[in-house]
């Protein structure tokens, strides 16, 4: 079984042109009898392991040193499972890791219309935030009850909407 890693630095699921391969990084594989054995992506991020044919399983191993901790995988899974035929070469799959960032923001209402949130003026909790990334992708966040938002995105120009058909009339 084989597979290969990188790095996703546009988020977009796809290794493009340019993007880094993920070298250094241990999988660690489980075959059909339940023996283990741990090997290392080289520095093409290409990692394969010799295996009795059946069920296998490939876990990249997030406690390596190599591993890029906090980034969230944009393409395949981990573990992966797949059945190793006698004489071939399995493909495990490829996966792809992004630095993901945050935006967040605060909603409240300015009933003086000061442009700032002053004492007694409160918190909009439930209003919708239609946040747009920079590979186009939608995703609507809730502010909570303190009128905080937050979403998850991937590098890039990110915009943010709020849902103004969910705003209270504080006329």
């Amino acid at each position: 079984v084989s597979g290969h890693l990188y790095i996703d630095t546009n988020g977009d699921g796809d290794q493009d042109p340019g993007e880094p391969n993920l070298a250094d990084v241990d999988v660690i594989i489980t075959d059909v009898n339940g023996d283990m054995q741990t090997v290392t992506t080289d520095a093409n991020g290409d990692w394969i392991a010799t295996v009795p044919p059946g069920n296998t399983v490939a876990d990249v191993d997030e406690t390596d040193p190599e591993y890029p901790t906090g980034y969230a995988q944009t393409e395949g899974n981990d573990p992966t499972t797949v059945t190793a035929v006698a004489g071939t070469n399995t493909d495990g799959g490829i996966d792809g890791y992004y630095n993901e960032g945050t935006v967040s923001g605060h909603i409240h209402a300015d009933t003086n219309g000061n442009g700032m949130q002053d004492a007694g003026e409160p918190d909009l909790g439930g209003v919708d935030v239609v946040v747009t990334d920079s590979n186009g992708d939608v995703q609507t966040v809730t502010t909570d009850a303190n009128g905080d938002w937050v979403a998850n995105v991937p590098p890039g120009t990110t915009t943010a909407d709020v849902d103004e058909t969910d705003l209270p009339d504080y006329t």
